[in-house]
């Protein structure tokens, strides 16, 4: 269900985004998955939990095993039965055959234990996948975001200077005052700072992108649209409680657990297998001896007193079920807290672009305005400045709102299995 829910969520971006040579977030997605660590480990995780359930599998199995000495020396029965010392050559081998009939649950137990592993193993890994996806998601939001930034800076610092530049030329003629010229320095350092930060912000985005993908961040296409999400919270929470691999370890934990209980139990009930044995031996008690034989039987073991070992193993296992049970509850617990995270931050960020949308609108017209009004001499220059600055905050309020409703709508998403 989980890598589905990743395959569906990648094509849904792969249907938004624009045909280009440029990468888009699918191709992000799916780099950022061939690279990750955390999914190798993950995939050797579910290999080692597949060879334990083989291993658990193999104990009903028959069992052969063959066994054999061989050597020389001397015996020396002192004249018993009027046997005289000789030099010998000892030879015994033996093989035997061994079939459990009854294990009084060990077996089964030690299978549903394995098994239990084996499918926490693959939550594991499809939690991995959806973490992974979850960063790729936010890192190439975090990326253009940064790197749209940085241009528009650019684009006011070179501005900046070229109106300082006039400013001071203006001065020089005595067009205006000397205070003019400082504000126009001033609001070209705060430009230039503000082209730092972008800068430094841009440089960490890309260097965590290449973390991630393996491979530095060329042209990105723009960010798609928001992934579909559940219509409701009470559905986000449903699907959640169905479909979140966090929850469904917790609850396979519980399991595993109660299968362990089983397992001690079982070690108070009796085992009956049954075996064939044949053997070989020469020369082993007095020279020249020769024995062959063949037996087979049934061979049983129950332990009546243990002194106490089964009965401490029962009560710490009787515990040990009761921390699963009790971790399945704060697990659920706390992941109904994540998702009504989640849900908030999807409507909150759904909000936020509509008024960043509007504040750029605004903003973008009032610049408009400005500059006819500067034309003509209503206002000065630095008025217009202003008014460029506003619109690069807006512009750079409505970038942020878009990638925060992007991750927002992805981290849902994931949380709740929904695959539109």
């Amino acid at each position: 269900m989980r890598s589905l829910l990743v395959s569906a969520l990648i094509l849904s971006c792969v249907a938004v985004a624009p045909t280009a040579a440029a990468q888009d977030l699918a191709a992000t997605i799916a780099d950022a998955l061939a690279n990750a660590p955390a999914l190798a480990e993950a995939k050797a995780g579910e290999a080692a939990a597949g060879a334990r359930m083989d291993r658990a599998r193999a104990e009903a199995n028959p069992l052969l095993r063959l066994e054999g000495t061989a050597g020389f020396g001397r015996i020396d029965n002192g004249g018993f039965f009027g046997l005289t010392a000789g030099n010998v050559n000892p030879l015994a081998v033996q093989a035997t055959a061994e079939w459990p009939l009854f294990t009084g649950g060990r077996i089964g137990s030690a299978v549903d234990q394995a098994r239990g592993g084996q499918k926490i193993a693959r939550l594991q890994g499809e939690q991995a996948r959806l973490q992974v996806t979850m960063l790729a998601v936010s890192t190439y939001a975090e990326v253009l975001t940064a790197r749209q930034l940085e241009q528009s800076y650019t684009g006011l610092v070179d501005e900046l200077r070229e109106v300082e530049r006039q400013a001071g030329l203006r001065f020089k003629v005595g067009e205006i005052a000397s205070s003019e010229v400082a504000q126009a320095r001033a609001r070209r350092g705060e430009a230039e700072a503000g082209l730092a930060q972008a800068e430094g912000r841009r440089a960490s985005a890309e260097a965590a992108f290449e973390r991630l993908t393996g491979k530095a961040p060329g042209g990105l296409t723009s960010l798609p649209a928001d992934p579909l999400a559940p219509g409701s919270l009470a559905d986000a929470l449903d699907l959640a409680h169905a479909n979140n691999p966090a929850l469904k370890q917790a609850d396979q934990a519980v399991a595993v657990a109660g299968a362990g209980v089983h397992a001690v139990r079982a070690e108070t009930l009796p085992t009956v297998g049954a075996f064939a044995e044949a053997a070989h031996v020469r020369d082993q008690f007095f020279p020249g001896y020769k024995a062959d034989s063949v037996a087979v039987g049934v061979r049983g073991r129950w332990t009546i007193f243990s002194g106490g070992r089964n009965s401490s193993q029962i009560r710490t296992a009787n515990a040990e079920l009761d921390g699963a049970e009790a971790r399945a509850r704060e697990a659920r617990l706390a992941l109904d807290g994540l998702v009504v995270d989640a849900w908030q931050a999807r409507q909150t960020s759904q909000r936020m672009v509509a008024a960043s949308q509007l504040r750029l609108d605004a903003a973008t017209e009032a610049l408009r305005g400005t500059k006819l009004e500067a034309q003509v001499g209503a206002k000065p220059t630095l008025a217009v400045l202003d008014a460029e600055r506003e619109a690069i905050g807006s512009k750079a309020a409505l970038l942020e709102a878009e990638g925060q409703s992007l991750v927002a709508a992805w981290r849902l998403n994931v949380l709740t299995g929904f695959a539109p």
